[in-house]
This record gives structure tokens, C-alpha cells and sequence, in this order.
């Protein structure tokens, strides 16, 4: 069985899919191999066709509805946990807003305080800065040559490894979309969250003009203030049936509620049918930084243009000649291949429209279709109430969500009566929904969400560690492989045992307090267990076993494993972290393969070819750094295999050549060994494997020393 969490990045584009078959891979660790290679297949092709399969992976799995156990209202903003309503203008970055905000209120009611109470006792607002998120999200570490020898700042074994945009220019990140499992992967490498203070949402003249510069200083990329525990992938309210069509899922709806009832906002996808409302400077930079560089026409060409499609110039001042030039150029920076359009036979008035459309590049004919069919759809937000405003979205038909936003809410008895009349959902119900387009658009930012919309995708939250210091957070290191933004993981199921690994160097005398995983499936039991090495064996279990822990884990996504006990390791120790994941399915226990790909750097150039038809374009790609001996996989008593050797047999597989596949998601959290010491009571209490166990009297902190 093969089970998909996988997300787009156009711009504030947001898929998840579901694909099942039976798991069967008997054979060796060959046999098992190339079971892995095709299911990883289907995970390909997903993403170069675009992954519009909405359907959660929590399908066949999710039965029942607890929602006895849930007041009828529930409003996180009457708690204080909830920050002032924010505007991502100008740039396409909802699903950077979306994720601060619920993190903002999962990290206040981790410290147990309001936003009051927070700013009262650190002299500053729980506020966090989506600039940072989005820039270095968005942004490879840089490659070697950035550096003179011997100074680049982290392992030159992973230079490059990233998101590459395809093109010049530095604001391309902001308008490349996003999705709450790229914030994770961030955020889970220590790449923020920061204070907005720190990289505030501005150009760097301190306005938003998009044509300045964004650009965020290198030396920022792993600043953190607060340390990620769990990103939970909730399922989705909407479903599908077998056919294909719309099924509400109660127990969607239940997840979301028990996160909201724990303190914790819930960022989540849907599909909004109105723009960002914008100034017209605002959508020619955004335009401006979108087209980019364009063989054969200039920046003044491009701009005037954009001028026309913006409403800065009046179409109708222009000359018959220049509208027919101005044609060539948008044909041209909307890349199209071969202009349709016939100037000389187009009135004025057909020109400008074409040049007005979000459709230019299509023969007219099918441009007017397009632009009518949009016309003729009635909206799924409704605006006016019976004495105010109301602003109830409910998205009648089953279609992919495009924005990103927080919910923070609910209210049971609220009337499907307020949604637009003949496109009523089934049943009363609705979330509070806190958006990005600033107070004055809305009720004060919000609106109201039918539990019934039909566009939802898998919803997040972002549960913090509770002991945070919010003024020095440096303390710690993340030893990890896995820095490649994650476009989605794979959870492949087998009837055997399968084993991951991570094998890493302790950089200085420290203190393994945590580790993290990745999961895929409902209700994981994982067992992870730590192995010190010999220095010239790097096998990951072939060692003194230090610790082992089992922990069930509720949801899919990314989540910290504290260790019983905290081990000592001196600087230079070799350990390896084994992780396996025992899963339910229908036909009993299976084992789950964890890992994460994206979109490679063969990609673009065969995604654009083959939606040349359909408008859908990338112009972004991955590039994943696995080098021999830091990830090893074993499938039952078989051997370790390494990973550098399995992704290189995966890639030989129809669509897997376009997939960048990184090094398992497998991290190991140290504290330098000195300040463990000087701030834990430790006395010698007892001899264990591998050296003599201390304990603090003061807290009960156990630390293992390792001989």
C-alpha cells in the first residue's frame, strides 16, 4: 500500500492525493527495491500532472465522528491566542501567513500565555515573520564557490542543496506559492520561526514596493526562536466517494476541533474565488517579478504592458499602433509559442480585451468562452447578509483549493442560510477563518467557512516546545541531512520489517536529547533506537545500543521523539538513529518507508511541455544532496543499504528521473554537554550499557555517559 501526502507550488496552489495498493514485497531486499521504485513512481507522475487528486490519505482509515465531545462554539480569539489580523501584500505568500498565524497561537498557549501576557513579560509581540519563512524556504544554501575555501558555513556536503528558482532575479521567492509541508520542512531544520522584528515584511527602504529588494541577509537563514515539536497533518473535511465525488467527512472536521480545543489554530487550504485586494503599483510589481526576463522584448516593453493589464494606462489613450505592438509583447511574456492573434483583422475593443485577460494566449474565440464560463459561475462567497455583511464561503463543487489561511474556530449553529442562496451547504455549521488581506477586508480579516466546502485540502498545526527563551534560542544543533523543501512524503507500506537510519558525527562534546521523524499514516507506532558506532564501522545498528523508545504518534507529519534518557556524547562519536513505523491498515499491521521527494531539476522543462495546453508552468526545481554513508534503509534481516545507492536505482523508473530524492527525514537534536552540566543537579547513580547513567536531583533529568 502506497500512501501520498504530495503538494504543488504554484502560486498559492495547495494538492494532497491518496493512492492505495496492497503491499507486497516478499522477496530480498532487491525485490523490495523495486516494489519502492514504482510505487514511487505513482507519487511521480502525481506531481507532473499537476496533483489536482484531492483525496486525503486518511480515507480508508477515518470511520466515525466523536463530535459529542465538542461544545457547539469555540472561538480561539475569546482565549487572547490569537495575533492581529496581518496583509501578505503584495506578494503571493498566504501560505507563509497562514502558517505564522496558527504558529503564533500554538506557541502562546504552549507557554501557557496570552498575547498580553506575552508582550508584558518579554517587552515585544508574539509575532513572527513571514518574510523569513517564505525567502529562505524558497532559497538553496548557497554553493561553494559563494565562499572562499575553508569558510563556507555549513557542510560543503550539502552546498546547493534547495529550491532553485529558474531565473535572475531575487524576489522570485514570494511569488513562487507555497504550502504548509515546505513551512515544516523549514521550520523542522531550524530555518525559523523569527521575530517579525528580526526580517520585517518590507522592502529594504522599510515601504513594500516590490520592485525594491527582499532579499534576507544569508547569515539569518538558521536563526530560530522556538523550537517545532509536531506538525500535524490533520485530514480534510472534503473527500471523495469511489466515483470521484464529494463525500463530508465528519471526523475531519473532529480533527481540526480537538486541535483547536488543545490552543492550537489550524492553518488550512481552500479555494478562494476572489484576488487579494490590491492597488494597482502593488499588482504591476507583482506582474513585473512573475514575466521576469523575456528574450526578445525589453524591460520597458514588458512594463508598458503590464501597465495596460493593471489599469495604470488607459487602454483606450492608446493608437491602433501601439495596441497592435503591445499584442506582440504580451503574447510573448506570456510565453506563448506561437501567437494566435491576427492584429490586423482584431478591432481596438478585442485587442484590449485580450490584452486585459488572464486568458491572453488563447485564440479569442476560446478567450471570450473562458471569460464568459468564469463570468457565468456564481461565487462561492457571499458577501451581504440580511442587515450586514456576512462573508460566508462555501465552495459548492469539488474543486483544488488555491489560498491558504488559519482557522481559529467554530460555531455549529451557524445557518446554512447565510451562504448564497441555491448554493447552500447541506447542514448548518461554520469555521472562523482568519485570512491575510488585512483588517478592512472581511469581518475585520475573517470570514466564515462551511464545514461542508468542498475544496479543503489536509489542514496543519504547529505545536511548539513549551520551555522556549525567547531571547537566545541558539543553544542548540540540528544534526540533519534532509534540507531539501519537501513537496511531499511517501509512506510505503510493506508486510516486513523495514528499517531507516541516519548516521552522524557528534560535533562537539553535547547532550542527544531528541530526535525527529517523519510519518505518513494514521495512529504510527515508532520505535526509535540509538546505536554508538565504532568510528571506521559507520553501519547504523552495529554498535552498544544507547536508548530505544516507542511512541505512538496520532497524525501524519513531522514530529520530535524526546529520548528517555539523554545521552553524553563526546565530540567525534559516530551514533546511528534507527527508526521503524509500525502502521494500521484494513488487512492488519504494515511497516512504513518514510521519505521525501520534490520536483527535480529535469522537471520544468517536461512539466511546461506537457501542459503547454493547459496554462500550468513550474519555474521552480529541487536539488537534493545524498552522499554515501549518511542514510542507510534494510528491509527485514537483510543488509543496510545505502541510501545514496537506493535513490540512484529509484531514479531509473519512468517519471522518478524527474524527482529530486532526499536523505531520510531523520534528525538528531544536541545541546552543548557544558551547559547540560551547569544547569541540571547530575550525580553518578548507576552503571548502564555503554558507560554510567546520572541523574538529576533536582528535575529527574537522566544523562547517560557514554564510555
Amino acid at each position: 500500500m502506497k500512501k501520498i501526502l504530495a503538494f504543488c507550488m504554484l502560486a498559492c496552489f495547495l494538492a494532497s492525493g491518496f493512492t492505495g495498493v496492497v503491499a507486497r514485497a516478499e522477496g530480498g531486499s532487491e525485490d523490495a527495491v523495486e516494489y519502492l521504485a514504482h510505487e514511487l513512481e505513482k507519487s511521480s507522475e502525481y506531481l507532473m500532472s499537476h496533483g489536482e487528486d484531492m483525496d486525503t490519505y486518511y480515507s480508508e482509515l477515518f470511520t466515525a465522528s466523536a463530535s459529542d465531545r465538542f461544545p457547539d462554539k469555540y472561538d480561539l480569539r475569546e482565549h487572547g491566542v490569537i495575533t492581529p489580523v496581518k496583509s501578505q501584500s503584495p506578494w503571493g505568500t498566504c501560505w507563509s501567513f497562514g502558517t505564522a498565524a496558527a504558529s503564533e497561537a500554538g506557541i502562546l498557549s504552549a507557554l501557557h500565555m496570552t498575547a498580553e501576557e506575552f508582550a508584558a513579560q518579554y517587552g515585544k509581540d508574539i509575532d513572527l515573520s513571514e518574510k523569513h519563512l517564505a525567502w529562505f524556504t524558497a532559497r538553496a544554501l548557497p554553493a561553494l564557490e559563494d565562499y572562499p575555501e575553508g569558510e563556507y558555513p555549513y557542510d560543503p556536503g550539502q552546498a546547493g542543496e534547495g529550491m532553485h528558482m529558474m531565473g535572475d532575479t531575487d524576489i522570485d521567492p514570494f511569488n513562487l506559492g507555497g504550502n504548509y509541508f515546505l513551512a515544516t520542512t523549514s521550520l523542522a531544520s531550524g530555518i525559523g520561526p523569527v521575530f517579525e522584528e528580526d526580517v520585517p515584511y518590507t522592502d529594504s527602504e522599510g515601504t513594500r514596493d516590490p520592485s525594491l529588494d527582499w532579499s534576507v541577509p544569508e547569515d539569518k537563514r538558521f536563526s530560530q526562536k522556538f523550537e517545532l515539536k509536531d506538525s500535524n497533518v490533520l485530514p480534510a473535511p472534503a473527500g471523495k466517494d469511489e466515483d470521484g465525488g464529494y463525500v463530508y467527512r465528519a471526523i475531519g472536521t473532529d480533527a481540526i476541533k480537538s486541535e483547536l480545543l488543545s490552543g492550537r489554530a489550524v492553518a488550512i487550504s481552500f479555494r478562494a474565488d476572489q484576488a487579494m485586494p490590491d492597488d494597482p503599483e502593488a499588482k504591476k510589481g507583482r506582474y513585473l517579478t512573475k514575466i521576469g526576463t523575456v528574450s526578445g522584448l525589453s524591460e520597458e516593453e514588458v512594463e508598458a504592458y503590464v501597465d495596460v493589464r493593471v489599469g495604470i494606462t488607459d487602454a483606450d489613450s492608446l493608437s491602433d499602433d501601439e495596441l497592435k505592438a503591445l499584442l506582440d509583447v504580451a503574447v510573448k511574456a506570456n510565453r506563448v509559442k506561437e501567437s494566435p492573434y491576427d492584429a490586423d483583422t482584431l478591432s481596438r475593443e478585442q485587442i484590449i480585451r485580450i490584452l486585459h485577460s488572464y486568458y491572453c494566449g488563447k485564440p479569442y474565440d476560446e478567450l471570450v468562452a473562458a471569460e464568459e464560463k468564469e463570468a457565468a459561475r456564481i461565487p462561492y462567497l457571499n458577501f451581504a447578509g440580511d442587515k450586514e455583511p456576512i462573508y460566508a464561503h462555501y465552495t459548492y463543487e469539488p474543486v483544488a483549493p488555491n489560498h491558504a489561511v488559519t482557522i481559529v474556530g467554530w460555531d455549529d449553529s451557524f445557518s446554512k442560510e447565510n451562504f448564497r442562496e441555491g448554493y447552500q451547504p447541506p447542514e448548518d455549521g461554520a469555521w472562523i477563518v482568519k485570512n491575510s488581506w488585512g483588517p478592512a477586508w472581511g469581518r475585520d480579516g475573517y470570514f466564515w467557512l462551511s464545514y461542508y466546502d468542498q475544496s479543503m485540502g489536509d489542514a496543519q498545526s504547529f505545536e511548539f516546545v513549551s520551555d522556549n527563551d525567547t531571547t537566545q534560542m541558539d543553544h542548540y544543533s540540528i544534526l540533519e541531512y534532509d534540507l531539501m523543501p519537501m513537496e511531499h512524503i511517501s509512506s510505503t507500506l510493506y508486510d516486513k520489517p523495514v528499517y531507516t537510519a541516519n548516521v552522524f558525527r557528534a560535533e562537539e562534546d553535547c547532550a542527544l536529547q531528541y530526535v525527529s521523524v517523519m510519518t505518513g499514516d494514521l495512529d504510527a507506532d515508532v520505535t526509535v533506537s540509538v546505536f554508538l558506532l565504532d568510528w571506521d564501522q559507520p553501519v547504523p545498528s552495529e554498535g552498544v545500543l544507547l536508548e530505544s523508545v516507542t511512541e505512538r504518534i496520532a497524525y501524519a507529519g513531522y514530529h520530535r521523539i524526546d529520548l528517555a534518557e539523554k545521552l553524553a556524547l563526546k565530540e567525534g562519536d559516530l551514533f546511528g538513529v534507527v527508526v521503524m513505523e509500525r502502521v494500521p491498515a484494513e488487512d492488519g499491521v504494515k511497516f512504513a518507508l518514510v521519505n521525501a521527494s520534490s520536483l527535480g531539476e529535469g522537471a520544468p522543462a517536461v512539466f511546461n511541455e506537457r501542459h503547454a495546453d493547459d496554462g500550468n508552468e513550474i519555474h521552480r526545481y529541487c536539488v537534493a544532496k545524498v552522499n554515501p554513508g549518511e542514510s542507510f534503509v534494510r528491509f527485514g534481516d537483510g543488509e543496510w543499504l545505502d541510501w545514496a545507492d537506493v535513490t540512484e536505482a529509484v531514479s531509473a523508473v519512468g517519471d522518478n528521473a524527474y524527482m529530486a530524492y532526499d536523505n531520510l527525514p531523520i534528525k538528531a537534536y544536541t545541546y552543548p554537554l557544558a551547559e547540560v552540566r551547569a544547569t541540571h543537579n547530575l550525580l553518578d547513580t548507576l552503571k548502564a550499557p555503554g558507560g554510567s547513567a546520572q541523574i538529576c536531583l533536582d528535575c529527574g533529568y537522566i544523562l547517560l555517559e557514554t564510555a
